[in-house]
């Protein structure tokens, strides 16, 4: 945009949609750099792909020290005044120390506020951009003997009540008792939203006194690189063309089972060798990139009229079910046994683990396997991984006496 274009309602009202194409939901525009706009430094305009537009402030929160950023209105609800009075309200409460954002949501809460009261206004409209927040109004459930407690009143002993409550019932689904891990998924939803009303609203930090039951559910199957090599040739020969290159593709990007499904034909880049997805588990972007062997599966599979999936399922323009049949087809054909509940037994899940734990043993860097699988942050590649990569390490740190034995002898 250039400096010389003057901030006007007709300049708003002129801003073309983002293209329907893009890969992006909003486009920005930097309205703080327009000649006299009279706005503080990071104010923009995101336009998207409906032509909606509205403004935002970006800024470093005094608070978290991170990257942050609040709503300014929208067009044309808000004009240019307005837009000025607020960003410049806003950018002051920054430099006394105040996070606007921070601020406004708590003044949208009360002190008699409730913990579902909290969950619901607050906390869930913050989780919705993560795939998987629908998990957390089920396992919020679970609470419901604590939902009337006010949010500031909240105590560990609440929190321990619904654990006390979880491992003496039955499970409506299953018949049998809370397994430890659904048991250890709701109390870790209280203590994030415990954090949360501790940073929004000053409640007290409970959450740090709960300690989480110990797990011992790591699934430890994975595919030896012989075994891979034969599961992708059965995969590939699979009467489904669509279910087999799907497996196949599984086990050689790593990706979680729903991301690679829901995969478009516009996900592929065929001149970067990218797959694009936007649909994966911790809300952020993922970039794979696909060497010319996974290039070539993609382009032999047939694609179906009017249906916008790569592996495209028998319902109208859907995605394949998860293929754990034509998996245990396989399976049967290599020999590997099929025991449910078996942590060794290999799973559609098992082709995240199989990709981890090769390039671990091949020397690749936890840091770079993480990238990979879209982990969260490093140490869950290290506590499922480390392990793997025991050899490398006694190599490097063997290196320095390797160098200086020959030189020094040992008395």
């Amino acid at each position: 945009m250039s400096k010389s274009q003057r901030l006007t309602t007709t300049f708003l009202n002129n801003l073309k949609p983002n293209p329907t194409t893009s890969k992006s939901t909003d486009y920005e525009v930097n309205l703080s750099a327009m000649k006299d706009s009279g706005l503080p430094t990071g104010v923009r305009c995101l336009v998207g792909k409906s032509g909606g537009k509205r403004f935002l402030l970006r800024y470093t929160s005094p608070v978290t020290g991170k990257k942050a950023s609040v709503g300014l209105g929208k067009h044309p609800e808000t004009c240019i005044i307005t837009l000025r009075k607020i960003a410049k309200e806003y950018r002051q409460q920054i430099l006394e120390g105040i996070d606007p954002k921070i601020e406004r949501d708590t003044e949208k809460t009360d002190s008699s506020m409730t913990l579902e009261r909290f969950f619901n206004e607050v906390y869930l409209p913050l989780q919705k951009q993560r795939r998987t927040w629908k998990d957390d109004v089920a396992r919020f459930r679970h609470a419901k003997s604590i939902h009337h407690v006010p949010i500031n009143e909240l105590t560990a002993a609440h929190i321990v009540k619904v654990q006390m409550e979880m491992q003496s019932k039955i499970s409506k689904t299953t018949g049998k008792p809370y397994a430890t891990a659904s048991i250890c998924r709701v109390l870790a939803l209280l203590k994030s939203i415990n954090k949360h009303a501790y940073r929004l609203m000053d409640c007290l930090l409970v959450a740090d006194k709960v300690s989480l039951p110990k797990l011992d559910n790591i699934r430890t199957g994975y595919l030896t690189e012989n075994q891979l090599k034969d599961f992708v040739r059965h995969a590939l020969e699979y009467p489904d063309k669509h279910t087999g290159s799907f497996l196949a593709l599984l086990f050689l990007t790593g990706l979680r089972d729903r991301e690679l499904r829901y995969l478009k034909h516009e996900s592929i880049n065929w001149e970067q060798k990218t797959l694009y997805i936007n649909r994966t588990k911790n809300g952020r972007d993922h970039i794979i990139y696909a060497s010319d062997y996974m290039l070539s599966i993609l382009k032999s599979i047939p694609k179906v009229t009017n249906n916008p999936y790569i592996f495209a399922g028998r319902r109208k323009c859907k995605p394949i079910s998860p293929a754990r049949h034509a998996l245990k087809v396989i399976k049967e054909k290599m020999g590997l046994p099929d025991i449910p509940g078996d942590k060794a037994n290999i799973t559609l899940h098992s082709a995240r683990h199989t990709l981890g734990t090769l390039l671990a043993a091949k020397g690749v860097p936890l840091h770079d396997i993480a990238k990979q699988l879209n982990h969260s942050e490093i140490g869950i590649t290290s506590k499922y991984y480390a392990k793997h990569t025991v050899g490398r390490r006694r190599k490097i740190g063997s290196h320095l006496s390797d160098m200086v034995s020959g030189d020094i002898p040992l008395e």
